[in-house]
């Protein structure tokens, strides 16, 4: 269960986003697919899987001025949250559309160290998943955020870039968190079989 120290260090630095009535993103409620990306720190590392964890998915670009802003607040909210192994953030830098996948590798992984960003690059593995993806899930710029549940649907999105969205995903995290806390804690427990070598 997520702890209350855990909370308010979510919280407390944080302004508290305006209680104003949103609109919803055709998006939410959607199941989201196995992420057609890479590791831009080392190939060989397989892609995080999205089951069982709250996934705040992030796509990002070096070059673009609002996601510059946004970046921090992601990474600030994946500090606070590193002892919580059922979160997760995964950043997706996305290149310019010049860029080789060499170049964005040091272009993202020399932007993050500069700025002692210190999270997993990731990036897709080639222009044609790229394209499919951004129309599958109607992301038509970056930056775009999205909340994905434990059962790997999306269940919040946030397109260009707020002073109050830092505040907005991380009370939707831990709202999030504690929900499927409180599911996991009212499942039924299945009883355990005796097998004949242990029954008294």
């Amino acid at each position: 269960m997520i702890s209350r120290a855990t909370i308010a260090a979510l919280l407390v630095p944080l302004v508290a986003a305006c209680n104003v009535p949103r609109p919803t993103n055709p998006l939410e409620g959607r199941p989201m697919g196995t992420l057609p990306i890479v590791s831009l720190d080392d190939p060989a590392l397989p892609v995080p899987t999205l089951g069982g964890k709250v996934t705040l998915l992030n796509f990002w670009g070096t070059w673009c001025p609002p996601c510059r802003k946004e970046l921090p607040g992601l990474v600030r909210l994946a500090r606070r949250l590193a002892a919580e192994p059922r979160f997760q953030l995964i950043a997706v830098s996305v290149g310019s559309g010049a860029s080789s996948d060499d170049d964005l590798a040091a272009e993202t992984r020399s932007f993050l160290d500069a700025r002692q960003m210190p999270i997993a690059a990731w990036g897709f593995g080639e222009p044609v998943a790229t394209a499919h993806f951004s129309l599958a899930y109607e992301l038509r710029g970056v930056p775009a955020t999205l909340l994905i549940g434990p059962d790997s649907r999306i269940r919040r999105v946030w397109t260009g870039y707020r002073s109050s969205d830092e505040a907005e995903m991380a009370a939707e995290i831990v709202g999030l968190l504690k929900a499927t806390a409180m599911e996991t804690a009212a499942a039924p427990v299945e009883p355990q079989a005796i097998s004949p070598a242990s029954a008294p």
